[in-house]
């Protein structure tokens, strides 16, 4: 049972958590399962099935494929008897392979340091109701390229300068799925109040943790009129690319906050 508080909330609802939160928990729970062999998380698959409220949840974690390679867990999250997300993940074996250099990813985007830090404030088109949320209290960005202000491609580093679970340091790869859930909103292609671009899931795939405290999000946006979408980013850390996310979009007319 985890005792959720209000830093774990999003702006766009009353009492809902941030999708992100919501899936680094179920990224938690997978890594405190045991292994055959050492192994990390390559890849997590999250539906979020309905808002998940800030209250006390349960967390139950499951092996459904064991394997000294690839391990496949399922995570179940419940509001009382309700389930209001589950997420799939994917655990490989860790080894070090002796690749030749060009086999090296790709260099990082600009930044973080020297770049302008963003309030969240000062770019979420959604009312201070004066009740502490995510991300106004835990977290920190900066523009690398293209800008959260306005529509359109962007990218981002995110710091997130909280705890997932009080007391106990939060893991790179729960940072970085945390982090991957703000692609949507990145790379939004209209105003966050006239339009509603929510992804009811998102898959994060990894292939190795990050290091570090930043994470970047390079994210795009694609829109149909037929009411969804998709957004698909490049995640880094300081050191280079470290995996990418997709998430679909429902879309839809205006929003109230």
């Amino acid at each position: 049972m985890v005792e959720s508080t209000r830093l774990s909330a999003a702006e766009w609802y009353p009492d809902g958590q941030h999708g992100g939160v919501v899936s680094a928990l179920i990224t938690r729970a997978v890594e405190q399962l045991p292994s055959l062999t050492a192994m990390e998380v390559a890849r997590v698959t999250v539906e979020l099935f309905r808002i998940v409220p800030v209250t006390v949840l349960e967390v139950v974690a499951s092996i459904v494929r064991e394997g000294k390679k690839i391990q496949t867990a399922e995570v179940c999250l419940y509001d009382g008897d309700v389930e209001v997300a589950r997420g799939l993940v994917q655990r490989l074996r860790t080894t070090d392979l002796d690749f030749p250099p060009n086999f090296d990813s790709a260099g990082s985007p600009e930044g973080p340091d020297g770049l302008r830090t963003l309030e969240f404030a000062d770019v979420a088109p959604f009312p201070d109701r004066g009740v502490l949320t995510f991300g106004r209290g835990a977290l920190t960005m900066r523009e690398s390229a293209g800008t959260f202000r306005e529509p359109g491609p962007a990218t981002l580093w995110f710091k997130v300068g909280t705890d997932l679970v009080a007391g106990e340091a939060m893991s790179g790869t729960q940072l970085a799925v945390l982090v991957a859930d703000f692609s949507n909103g990145v790379s939004r292609l209209a105003d966050g109040v006239d339009w509603v671009f929510m992804n009811p899931d998102i898959s994060v795939h990894l292939t190795r943790p990050p290091l570090g405290e930043w994470i970047a999000v390079q994210a795009e946006s694609v829109w149909h009129r037929g009411g969804r979408g998709m957004a698909t980013s490049r995640l880094f850390d300081q050191r280079g690319q470290i995996g990418n996310a997709t998430q679909t979009l429902f879309l839809d007319e205006g929003l109230e906050v």
